[in-house]
């Protein structure tokens, strides 16, 4: 390490080190606070194994209104499956509710599916965190600030493929983050990260999923940072496709 011009440099294997460490560990569990698993399917039963489908909620409290925020076709999915099987039942961590009710925004175009939930659910949804999906992030602006080419996000979410049957109405969801990916690519209501493995350092806690289909609706923050080097986030919007060919969000 030394010192240029009054500013710390490190080398890259310091900056590598670093992340493998705490700060790192601490990277991507940002992310994963605000979001918990959504998903649907039959009721549980002793003689069927349960078949659900899953995507992820991003929790946020925008001005006093708790809200849980997925994608339009995540629920297109449950009303499907509603309509096929009226035992069909959704769930946000262990709140068991009819979300369709709740819906104050929902937008096919844009993929999204706003819904609004009572305290008495987002206590529930809350609970046994172990310090993922612990609270509703604060956002008091809609708009978020404008992402470019080049910055960084974090970002979290449940794949299908961590999820595991612990019994017959026991089941497990693993969560899968990022504690910064950059930026590739702007559009006008989109933005992709590639994930660019040749520059990853992992931290696993689960295995490595092979697909990470059921991302759908997890939250994605901007990484910014200060004149003085601290570091803090930003809301920037939540996942809707993962392209698993070019390994593009």
């Amino acid at each position: 390490m030394s010192s240029e011009q009054g500013r710390a440099v490190i080398t890259v294997e310091q900056a590598r080190a670093l992340v493998r460490g705490e700060l790192g560990t601490q990277m991507a569990k940002f992310p994963a606070r605000f979001c918990k698993p959504a998903y649907f399917g039959a009721p549980p039963a002793r003689d069927r194994p349960a078949a659900i489908n899953n995507g992820t909620a991003t929790l946020l409290d925008f001005r006093g209104m708790l809200l849980a925020i997925t994608c339009h076709h995540v629920i297109e999915g449950y009303r499907r499956k509603l309509a096929d099987d009226p035992d069909c039942f959704f769930a946000i961590a262990d709140s068991h509710f009819d979300p369709l009710p709740q819906i104050i925004s929902e937008d096919n175009a844009t993929d999204i599916a706003v819904i609004q939930v009572t305290a008495e659910q987002a206590a529930v949804i809350t609970r046994n965190n172990n310090g993922i999906g612990e609270a509703f992030y604060s956002l008091n602006v809609w708009q978020p600030e404008p992402v470019e080419v080049g910055d960084f996000v974090t970002y979290a979410g449940f794949p299908g493929d961590l999820r595991e049957h612990l019994s017959f109405d026991g089941i497990s969801f693993g969560s899968y983050s990022s504690g910064a990916c950059r930026v590739t690519d702007q559009h006008a209501d989109y933005l992709t990260c590639e994930f660019e493995r040749e520059y990853w350092i992992e931290n696993f806690v689960e295995r490595e999923p092979e697909s990470l289909g059921g991302l759908s609706g997890g939250p994605a923050f901007l990484i910014r940072h200060s004149a003085a080097g601290i570091v803090s986030y930003e809301f920037a919007g939540l996942i809707y496709r993962m392209h698993e060919s070019t390994e593009s969000l």
